[in-house]
């Protein structure tokens, strides 16, 4: 399980070392709406409206991760009608999982229920910063909804999160929609975005095993 766990948690700590290399919104050209990593082969694209930040995009014989926003946000510019409409998407693979490692989702959900996994969950390491709103296992895949109100490496974006888990060519995938802090989308909405996210990882990855 602490083997899993740590697999699990490869987007927190991504999320850490990318902070400071994210690429600055209008420096550049429009920025792509979709990504191949060269390692692990894995063709990322977000939903509609979302492109892919060149500067987060990490691959390696490790695991990957990749961070998506708004095209307009990434691109340096602002759209009203946008507000409270949008999130921060990000994908985290785990290196190949070997033969007879498996992710038992209900096993996973259980765990994170337990002071144990809050602690695991929480951007402090404290079990006290995490909240577990609510979690279920669909078809193999675990969600979660959860709160941390530990300190964010990236500003502006909310405490709470949706979280999918799930096997991907192989690989343990993590995905998080994040609000934003200011004007965050709805509970549905984010749950409704990250459903979306997953879809398209799947239908442009087919072979999930």
């Amino acid at each position: 399980m602490k083997k899993m766990v740590w697999v699990i948690l490869a987007p927190v700590f991504a999320m850490v070392l990318t902070a400071c290399t994210l690429e600055t919104p209008g420096t550049g050209p429009r920025p792509p709406s979709a990504v191949t990593l060269p390692v692990s082969g894995l063709s990322v694209a977000g939903p509609s409206g979302f492109c892919v930040d060149r500067g987060s995009v990490r691959d390696g014989q490790n695991g990957g991760f990749v961070l998506l926003g708004s095209c307009t946000g990434l691109s340096g510019g602002n759209n009203p009608s946008l507000k409270g409409k949008t999130a921060v998407l990000t994908l985290s693979i785990s290196a190949p999982l070997s033969q007879g490692e498996s992710f038992d989702a209900p096993s996973v959900e259980a765990f994170f229920a337990s002071e144990a996994g809050r602690k695991a969950l929480s951007r402090s390491g404290s079990a006290r910063t995490v909240t577990l709103i609510e979690s279920d296992v669909e078809g193999g895949r675990l969600w979660l909804h959860a709160r941390d109100s530990a300190p964010n490496m990236l500003a502006g974006q909310g405490d709470e999160y949706w979280r999918a888990l799930f096997v991907l060519k192989g690989r343990l995938v993590t995905v998080t929609a994040t609000p934003f802090d200011e004007a965050p989308m709805s509970e549905a909405g984010l749950r409704k975005l990250l459903e979306r996210f997953v879809s398209d990882l799947e239908r442009r990855n087919p072979g999930t095993l």
